[in-house]
């Protein structure tokens, strides 16, 4: 790294407008390495400042102002997101910068944690991009340090977040939540992966499965809200069916005529369209001429007889 601190307001306020106008990045601007630590980036932060703030006589012209305001406001910038925990943490994301020169972001647990408890405020927008994305990260962050609720967690939001492919999206969370349910950690993380389960099956058709979900998820908690409203909806749907076998031959009944009482279909509805042939086995109905009643003065005058 370029070591910024021992430059001359003037040499190093141009220095820095060339890195800007190169696409330097947070880390290059400061120039700390990736794996900077807090204090030693706000340290850097304040021996920059010295040398870059807009007043200082070093600048004395108007384009020499607007320069230093440039590169000043760019050092703050970076300073301010890479001594915050989580701000640091999706702009290296977002930026594939990794915590060291090469791999995965070093572990770090506290960090993963407080990402995670972001991605939940993001769920609970139903922004499924950004959590996915927070959530990833956390993941790699936490490292060894596995944490199932994050894991279960991550899995709805790639289940929900429509930008992935539905084939690949399901297949995915389903993958995730069946490795916490056989790793068997955390209870409550078990419980959960459970219920997402449960409602993957139900919209991907795989209904006996559900309640077998639903049942193991109330068995480790037994006071799971949404499980055992699913749960009721599950039995509803299942004895309502038991007892109305008929109900699927009755709806396609009624979509041709209306019934009565006993469930006889009725004539209002019941004719054929025009054009329409008999129906087979049924005998066409004849034209009966009706007769014709003489009037007063027929009946008088002897006409119609």
């Amino acid at each position: 790294m370029t070591n910024l601190i021992d430059l001359s307001p003037g040499e190093l306020v141009p220095k820095l407008q060339q890195m800007l106008d190169d696409g330097a990045d947070h880390f290059q601007v400061l120039g700390v390495s990736a794996t900077a630590d807090t204090e030693e980036i706000k340290k850097i932060f304040v021996q920059l400042a010295r040398s870059l703030h807009p007043d200082l006589p070093a600048f004395k012209t108007p384009a020499e102002k607007a320069m230093a305001t440039r590169v000043f406001q760019a050092a703050t910038r970076a300073q301010m997101v890479l001594t915050d925990p989580a701000r640091r943490a999706e702009y290296m994301h977002e930026q594939g910068i990794s915590g060291g020169e090469d791999g995965p972001p070093a572990p770090n647990p506290d960090l993963a944690r407080i990402h995670a408890h972001r991605a939940r405020q993001l769920i609970t927008r139903r922004d499924w991009v950004g959590a996915e994305e927070s959530l990833r990260l956390a993941n790699a962050l936490f490292g060894e340090d596995v944490d199932d609720h994050c894991r279960v967690d991550m899995g709805w939001a790639i289940f929900n977040n429509e930008r992935n492919l539905e084939e690949a999206r399901a297949a995915e969370s389903r993958e995730i939540w069946e490795a916490v349910i056989e790793a068997r950690g955390d209870p409550a993380a078990v419980a959960q992966a459970h219920y997402c389960m449960a409602i993957w099956c139900k919209l991907n058709g795989e209904v006996p499965l559900v309640k077998k979900h639903l049942s193991n998820c109330l068995a480790i908690n037994a006071r799971h809200v949404e499980a055992k409203r699913e749960m009721r909806l599950f039995e509803r749907r299942r004895s309502s069916s038991a007892s109305h076998p008929r109900a699927s031959s009755s709806s396609r009944r009624s979509a041709t005529g209306r019934h009565d009482a006993n469930g006889k279909t009725t004539g209002e509805h019941n004719a054929a369209p025009p054009g329409a042939a008999a129906a087979p086995g049924r005998p066409e109905a004849k034209k009966v001429p009706l007769k014709k009643k003489p009037t007063l003065l027929e009946r008088l005058f002897g006409k119609g007889r």
